[in-house]
């Protein structure tokens, strides 16, 4: 079978005007990207960000009729079609696992996908068997990361540990196979959770791991460590919370940084927590600091 691939480049103000009309034309899926060189970091909350020219590909049946999408294209949205290619039909999971292998962080920690040989992986790996899937979060960002290579400099064994902003559960499992006590993975999104449990249970951590709803929190202790890996401006708006789930003289690790929002970090953070310790990976930061003995 053969498919229809129709790129367009919009205005954002028209993105999803032109994506519904593309959808009522018959596309059985949709892809939104950058049409130039504009990046996004932080979204607000419960919106889907589009770039100011926004390059939109809608995947249709070979059947199509090309002449009428591009027809009313122009007529709704006043918009010229960029592109019309002719797709051979694949093994879309095959095509996944192209771009998908083994990765390292630090000396130990190994994310490995279920198609590649753990055997082949060094004796003494840390390995977080883990295909990408449901929710973000499988390493690869520069954020997670650094968090992944503190996790391996400085091992959680025998600490209680929280993964606040857990996604696919990676920094939970992580802290879990080296060792932690008991690891309470926490997000606001309901299919994070989901992903974060069963990646445990595939993991064989789901003794030590519980994944929660940030709305199910209010009877969480304080432990010995806390991971933060969601971005700066929440990180600013829960300090207060997150410092108080610390004990005094244990440790937190933030990260979701870039340069410019490094000071109001500090501002937030400095009051609760001595040492704050930077370390950058391309335009990333990950901020790490001891709880106060007040």
């Amino acid at each position: 079978m053969k498919w229809i691939q129709v790129t367009i480049e919009i205005d954002k103000n028209q993105a999803d005007l032109a994506s519904e009309v593309l959808m009522g034309l018959g596309s059985s899926a949709i892809t939104f990207s950058d049409g130039q060189d504009e990046e996004i970091f932080e979204p607000p909350v419960g919106e889907t960000p589009f770039w100011q020219a926004t390059k939109i590909t809608a995947l249709f049946d070979a059947d199509i009729n090309t002449a009428h999408v591009e027809a009313t294209m122009q007529e709704v949205c006043q918009i010229n079609v960029l592109d019309i290619t002719t797709l051979d039909d694949r093994v879309w999971e095959d095509e996944c696992k192209k771009d998908f292998h083994a990765m390292q962080f630090g000396e130990r920690i190994w994310i490995c996908p279920s198609w590649e040989a753990q055997s082949d992986l060094p004796k003494d790996s840390i390995v977080i068997d883990m295909d990408p899937g449901l929710a973000f979060g499988t390493g690869t960002h520069q954020t997670t990361d650094l968090c992944l290579q503190y996790l391996d400099a400085n091992s959680p064994k025998g600490l209680d540990v929280i993964d606040y902003g857990s996604g696919t559960g990676v920094l939970a499992i992580a802290s879990a196979k080296l060792g932690a006590s008991s690891v309470v993975a926490i997000d606001n999104d309901p299919q994070a959770v989901i992903a974060t449990k069963d990646n445990a249970k595939n993991n064989q951590v789901d003794n030590v791991i519980e994944a929660i709803h940030s709305d199910d929190e209010n009877e969480i202790g304080q432990v010995d460590l806390l991971i933060a890996n969601i971005l700066a401006n929440p990180l600013v708006e829960l300090s207060t919370h997150l410092s108080s789930l610390v004990k005094p003289g244990g440790k937190v690790v933030l990260s979701g940084i870039l340069d410019e929002q490094l000071a109001k970090i500090g501002d937030a953070y400095g009051r609760y927590f001595d040492a704050l310790n930077v370390v950058k990976k391309d335009k990333w930061l990950r901020v790490d600091g001891v709880k106060k003995i007040q």
